[in-house]
């Protein structure tokens, strides 16, 4: 009897352990899957340019090309609709927003870029580049984790 009175005043804190374990599993993941989606997106808009500026030994983004190549590409990778809210069967709750989505392709490089407040991504460009951030709201599936949101940025060089 003793034995099963303590298993039954346990089992709460082994649930909640292995709820939080499983929380944070997770949270690992979908920032992986964010960088790893992110980083494909911005290596599509890199692919964006004006093929007669190249021919002249320049390279030069399509400005509608590569936000539109960025967008389609997120919204597959991430199941997302037009507006970038989530489709039924994404594992996102939450609303994506593309809070940078710049192209350097001017100046010598390399070159540092500083995107300042309020994210403070930087990077050292060796090329023209595409540099996004995108954020969105960690889904909670458990009452026990925190509100925080996800904000992931890459860069993407054109190389020749």
């Amino acid at each position: 009897m003793k034995w099963a009175i303590t298993i039954i005043m346990l089992m709460p804190m082994w649930i909640y352990l292995f709820v939080s374990n499983h929380e944070e599993a997770l949270q690992t993941k979908l920032k992986a899957e964010l960088k790893d989606g992110l980083k494909l997106a911005t290596h599509d808009a890199a692919l964006q340019i004006d093929p007669m500026m190249l021919e002249q030994g320049k390279v030069v983004f399509l400005e509608d090309a590569v936000d539109q190549a960025f967008r389609s590409s997120i919204e597959r990778t991430f199941k997302l609709d037009l507006q970038l809210q989530p489709l039924q069967h994404s594992i996102w709750k939450n609303t994506f927003e593309i809070v940078l989505l710049d192209r350097v392709d001017e100046g010598s490089f390399p070159q540092n870029y500083y995107s300042g407040a309020p994210y403070y991504y930087s990077d050292v460009l060796t090329g023209p580049s595409i540099i996004t951030i995108v954020k969105v709201k960690h889904p909670k599936y458990y009452g026990i984790s925190r509100d925080f949101d996800y904000v992931i940025g890459s860069s993407h060089e054109y190389v020749r």
